[in-house]
């Protein structure tokens, strides 16, 4: 066995370096979200608003008498300055204050229709398109005033209409028949769908990319839970499994093989020779000696079995669903064999073999305490006798 190494001993723990990146705030992303929602609806109802305010110009001025309404375009006029003074000074003005600016213009729009159509006022979707854009911008409290506000609103125009103290100013037969009429309801309904549209679209995509976001941070997450485990299971230097995983995947093969009826081989296995590589060439030889070790190891064995490093020059090998204890012989012999090729180092050969000891379950013992210490002592026999060679564990005595 190797001793008075600094370099090489013992498997490494290392954890990762820095710290991850922060997570995401629910909140900040969801103040996102309808900033992009809001700022896309102040654009697309600014459009909206100025091709209603020409026509309603247009309407007003050249238009029959009867469907010149000033107040509508007042209103009309009114909404539109409020809508495109907000988008173009959007990026100075608070997400509350362009949230009431915009709900703002689309209840004034439906109650200017109200007050001048009644019941047939073409703006009325403008109540749900505000109820719509409420709900993304405000709590559900505050949307279901704004309902109960709008009902008590159509209920006080109603009571003004039918008590006979408000009547509709236009003669709605005439306006019926008449294409300008009907060119500013389909424009309405056209251009309010696709403003609406076109705030739901950046709405989808930002809800998009902030799921995105969580998918990879959740992928992101499992990789560095993974390497945690993978640090915390496998040895740095040659990243073999440590004691801690071997342990785990023995208890796991002798309750395999107590139903199957097959046998695990537990190996100790102690480098000869390797104190005098780190003597004469140093601790860098000695990690190159370890590594091609672990390289080898993993090659004579299944990959259904295990190698591990435990500590300096000392390694165990866990062979699973054994037919016969003489298979860990030949797999012993093999590894002997590939660990006394020469292994270059810089212009250097050097060399080193094995001390191998063999417990085989449930021959030599029933417990896995039991077979490490009888593989162990095994192991010791064989330096004692030459090295560099393998050796059972002695079959145990029977009781008198």
């Amino acid at each position: 066995m190797a001793d008075g190494m600094s370099a090489n001993v013992g498997p490494a723990h290392m954890q990762p370096q820095g710290e991850g990146e922060a997570g995401i705030d629910p909140d900040a992303r969801l103040q996102q979200i309808r900033e992009t929602f809001i700022d896309d609806a102040l654009r697309g109802m600014s459009v909206l608003a100025v091709c209603i305010l020409a026509l309603s110009f247009w309407r007003n001025v050249f238009g029959p008498e009867y469907l010149r309404v000033p107040a509508a375009l007042a209103l009309v006029a009114t909404s539109t300055a409020i809508l495109l003074g907000s988008h173009l000074r959007r990026r100075h003005l608070s997400y509350q204050a362009k949230a009431s600016a915009l709900l703002l213009v689309l209840f004034m729009s439906g109650t200017g229709g109200l007050l001048s159509f009644g019941q047939a006022a073409p703006t009325g979707n403008y109540f749900a398109i505000g109820f719509f854009v409420a709900a993304i911008l405000f709590s559900r409290s505050v949307v279901f005033m704004m309902i109960a506000g709008v009902v008590l609103l159509m209920s006080a125009v109603g009571m003004l209409m039918i008590t006979g103290r408000h009547s509709v100013g236009v003669d709605l037969n005439a306006v019926s028949q008449e294409p300008l009429a009907w060119a500013n309801v389909v424009l309405t309904m056209a251009l309010s769908a696709g403003a609406i549209a076109t705030a739901v679209s950046a709405f989808t995509r930002s809800l998009h990319s902030l799921l995105g976001d969580v998918h990879r941070q959740q992928r992101e997450i499992k990789a560095q839970r993974d390497q945690i485990h993978h640090l915390a299971t496998h040895d740095n230097l040659t990243g073999l499994p440590v004691m801690r995983l071997a342990t785990e995947r023995s208890h796991r093969a002798m309750a395999h093989a107590r139903e199957s009826g097959r046998k695990i081989a537990f190996m100790f296995l102690d480098l000869d020779g390797f104190k005098a590589v780190n003597d004469q060439h140093g601790h860098d030889a000695g990690d190159r000696v370890l590594r091609e070790v672990a390289l080898r190891l993993r090659s004579a064995v299944r990959a259904a079995d295990t190698a591990a490093r435990i500590g300096g020059d000392e390694f165990v090998v866990v062979l699973h669903e054994l037919t016969h204890a003489q298979a860990a012989g030949d797999v012993a012999d093999k590894i002997l064999r590939t660990l006394a090729l020469p292994i270059d180092y810089n212009g250097h050969t050097l060399q080193v073999g094995a001390s191998i000891g063999i417990a085989i379950f449930p021959d030599h013992a029933e417990d896995l305490d039991e077979l490490r210490r009888v593989a162990d002592k095994a192991m010791y026999a064989v330096k004692a006798s030459g090295k560099n060679r393998y050796q059972f564990a002695p079959s145990p005595e029977l009781p008198h």
